[in-house]
């Protein structure tokens, strides 16, 4: 029996939002378009999804989810050392095989976003372009004789909506191709909260990137700050943060997340997201919402 087309497609995982919720799987929703908390607490299946967002329709008219069965194989790839980092703490080292397939969890997280489809789109047209290396790992060629496809088939392949639409699962591969690519976790560092409790945001565009590189395929992960859980973050920047980070760091990140944030964000403890939306405000009404993540990531560095 075949098995049913899926419609509801979350781009954050509903396994990697549990780390955000209270002990009853609950956190409160801030909807940034309306300026407001929704009344009620929800648990993580009911948002951070877009229907039909991983359905691709194939140049033969029929539809497809091939893309939202992939997600859930690296999904379950990662999902051990996931699972392993976020309750982990800093008296437990982090192996560096956890730490790899958090990176591979990251990738392709950061590609899947729905803040990143128009990005996709226009890296697909570089795809098979030897004057563009990043992306020139793979090529179509007949199976018959295997001789590589002509330009117009590969033109239309390529222009076609189904493969604009793949692009964001064919990216994420784009730094595994080179040797050092490991070499970009050298510098991470996870930091807790220092009492264990659940003070980190999640919002739908969780991975706060510097800015310089964003929608390089190859160095988009260079610079950012990613809340593994509501307890720990993993920090990436250039040189390694040895120093203890102040205690207003927190309240930093989490004014990213909103500022970052296309429409929502979660956290399980609703006094303290209003008090974060206040302190947003605060940006907002002054014309001063540029400077929260520069200035996040000079914490940092001072």
């Amino acid at each position: 029996m075949k098995k049913p087309r899926s419609k509801k497609h979350h781009y954050l995982p509903s396994y990697y939002l549990k780390g955000f919720t209270d002990d009853r799987n609950f956190f409160f929703i801030y909807d940034k378009k309306r300026d407001k908390i929704l009344p009620n607490a929800l648990t993580p299946d009911t948002f951070f999804f877009e229907n039909n967002l991983n359905t691709v329709i194939l140049m033969d008219g029929s539809y497809s989810d091939f893309l939202e069965d992939f997600y859930t194989q690296i999904e379950e790839t990662t999902r051990n050392s996931l699972n392993i980092i976020r309750t982990s703490t800093n008296r437990n080292p982090i192996q560096l095989i956890d730490m790899m397939n958090l990176f591979l969890f990251l990738s392709f997280l950061h590609w899947r976003l729905p803040s990143n489809s128009k990005y996709c789109e226009e890296l697909s047209k570089k795809f098979f372009n030897k004057n563009y290396e990043d992306l020139n790992f793979f090529s179509i060629k007949n199976k018959k004789d295997g001789k590589t496809a002509p330009k117009e088939i590969i033109d239309r392949i390529k222009n076609s909506k189904a493969f604009k639409k793949t692009a964001k699962l064919i990216i994420p591969l784009a730094p595994f191709r080179y040797k050092n690519w490991a070499d970009k976790i050298k510098n991470w560092r996870f930091l807790y909260t220092g009492d264990e409790e659940i003070w980190d945001f999640v919002g739908d565009n969780p991975i706060i990137t510097s800015g310089n590189k964003d929608h390089d395929p190859v160095k988009c992960l260079d610079e950012f700050i990613f809340p593994v859980s509501g307890k720990a973050l993993l920090i990436n920047i250039n040189r390694p943060v040895s120093k203890d980070l102040p205690p207003q760091f927190t309240v930093e990140f989490n004014a990213s997340i909103i500022e970052r944030a296309q429409r929502f964000v979660a956290c399980q403890n609703k006094p303290f997201l209003e008090s974060l939306i206040d302190f947003y405000r605060f940006h907002v009404k002054h014309g001063k919402t540029h400077i929260i993540i520069p200035e996040l990531f000079k914490t940092l560095e001072n």
